[in-house]
């Protein structure tokens, strides 16, 4: 006959269903137990499933190692859904626009769409998504987490909201005023944008640098003289190109110190005329051909005390030429000459039919000058680096144009162009922010970023970090490869 072992309270107390006591050698042990049904027997039978910890008097139940390792496995992902989501960039634009006031202004100005704003931003610069593509680009983005955005985002909510944001200009104009008025800023030339659309009045037929006469509208900006960041922009029909158009967006804008920086295509005296008499103040570049320009005036210069650095070479520049209202600065840089030189002579060896040494005379003269006719106070170094900045804010334009694939909107309604150029113009101020990070960080002791990195290299480097979520609360966040963790340690980004 079996015996039944009286087991003590103290280890009775750690006895649970689906446990099972036994006393091996002296001391209490735990095992796992359940029923099954054996065919065989036609009948249950206990099933051992393995030891779960020791009982003793002092310390109570002490769980088993093995048995430890089995829970933490069964607690393991791999058999769960698991979810992948882009973060590194979307962490990095909040925190930009965190960092920089945008984001408080953004609240400030649109209470109800600024997390709208935030996240089409983010497609615009992470995608370069056009509209149809937003919903599916944040299905894959940890942005709306990040933003605690709730619902969900379709077609129809994206064009609503932005046409909302269109109908917003006092805001729109609001949020681009800048505090400070005084603030001297550099009106950059008209950009042509093309606008298939036939029931938007911005949509114009103009002429444009692709030589074409596709409806357009004009896109004018303000930048800031110094950092060269953009301040303002107004819209324009597509055939407007008067320079009062240029007055009244400084006038709009409520900026009081302006200066018009113009490219060469720019000279005529008609619109200088048109400039001095709104009391504007311009810089504008000469094509080398003009008239006005007294190249005889350097014929000496290079053993004159008239020089000044400019980016690690030195400028040769004439006495200025007073005419009037009006000044004409002429300046020689000595590297750029020789270029030019070189590069002619190579043409007459493979183009004779259009290049030869008789035209290579008569172009010597020229060659590595600019000349500059402005009605400013500068004197010529100040005036020659206004000018060169203005290469800068072109860079700016193409990044516009191509980092965000604003070029051409197919857009339908004149409110949600409105709403689509302010999240470009967001956007411009990102990519002017990542700009100048590359641009003033070195990568080593001779070179800054930006001669091994462009924006897009920046940005996709942090979209390369990703969130991989199992449940809304548990996730991990993806290594980085050494290249991005070195770039984003040398631009002093910390994502995760």
């Amino acid at each position: 006959m079996k015996t039944t072992i009286k087991h003590p309270d103290w280890a009775l107390e750690h006895k649970k269903p689906g446990t099972e006591l036994k006393l091996i050698n002296g001391r209490y042990y735990l095992y796992g137990v359940k029923s099954v049904y054996d065919k065989a027997l036609k009948r249950s039978r206990k099933v051992s499933l393995g030891i779960l910890g020791s009982i003793s008097q002092e310390k109570g139940f002490i769980p088993s190692e093995k048995a430890e390792l089995k829970k933490k496995s069964r607690n393991t992902y791999l058999n769960k859904q698991v979810m992948v989501f882009e973060y590194g960039f979307a962490k990095w634009l909040l925190d930009e626009l965190g960092g920089n006031g945008m984001l408080i202004s953004l609240k400030k100005h649109f209470p109800d769409h600024w997390q709208f704003i935030v996240f089409m931003v983010y497609c615009r610069l992470a995608f370069k998504s056009p509209l149809k593509n937003i919903p599916t680009e944040l299905e894959r983005s940890a942005i709306l987490d990040l933003l605690e955005w709730k619902g969900k985002v379709y077609d129809h909510k994206v064009s609503d909201m932005l046409f909302e944001v269109g109908q917003m200009r006092q805001s729109i104009h609001e949020f681009m005023r800048p505090l400070d008025n005084r603030r001297r800023s550099v009106l950059m030339d008209a950009t042509d944008i093309v606008l298939q659309s036939n029931s938007i009045g911005l949509a114009q037929m103009g002429y444009n640098s692709n030589m074409d006469f596709q409806p357009q509208f004009v896109l004018l900006y303000l930048y800031d003289a110094l950092t060269m960041e953009p301040l303002y922009y107004r819209l324009l029909p597509g055939n407007i190109r008067e320079v009062s158009a240029m007055y009244n967006t400084i006038k709009i804008s409520g900026m009081e110190e302006c200066m018009f920086v113009a490219d060469k295509g720019f000279f005529s005296e008609s619109n200088i005329g048109e400039l001095e008499r709104m009391s504007m103040q311009y810089i504008i570049p000469l094509r080398r051909n003009n008239l006005l320009i007294p190249y005889g005036t350097l014929d000496k210069v290079e053993q004159s005390e008239n020089y000044f650095n400019f980016s690690k070479r030195f400028i040769f520049h004439a006495d200025t030429l007073n005419l009037g209202n009006r000044k004409l600065d002429l300046f020689l840089d000595g590297k750029l000459k020789e270029q030019e030189k070189t590069d002619y002579l190579r043409r007459i060896q493979s183009l004779p039919e259009s290049f030869s040494k008789q035209k290579f005379k008569d172009k010597l003269q020229s060659m590595g000058t600019l000349a500059i006719l402005h009605n400013t106070s500068f004197l010529p170094a100040d005036l020659y680096i206004e000018y060169k900045n203005r290469d800068e804010i072109e860079q700016y334009f193409d990044h516009f144009k191509n980092t965000i694939d604003a070029s051409c909107s197919h857009m339908q309604r004149e409110e949600s162009l409105e709403g689509w150029m302010f999240i470009n113009h967001i956007s411009m101020h990102v990519i002017y922010r990542l700009f100048r990070i590359l641009k003033t960080t070195p990568m080593n002791k001779k070179q800054m970023l930006t001669h091994k990195y462009s924006i897009n290299d920046a940005i996709e480097h942090m979209k390369s970090i990703k969130q991989i979520k199992f449940t809304q609360k548990e996730f991990v966040f993806s290594e980085m490869n050494k290249s991005t963790k070195i770039l984003l340690n040398q631009m002093k980004i910390s994502i995760t």
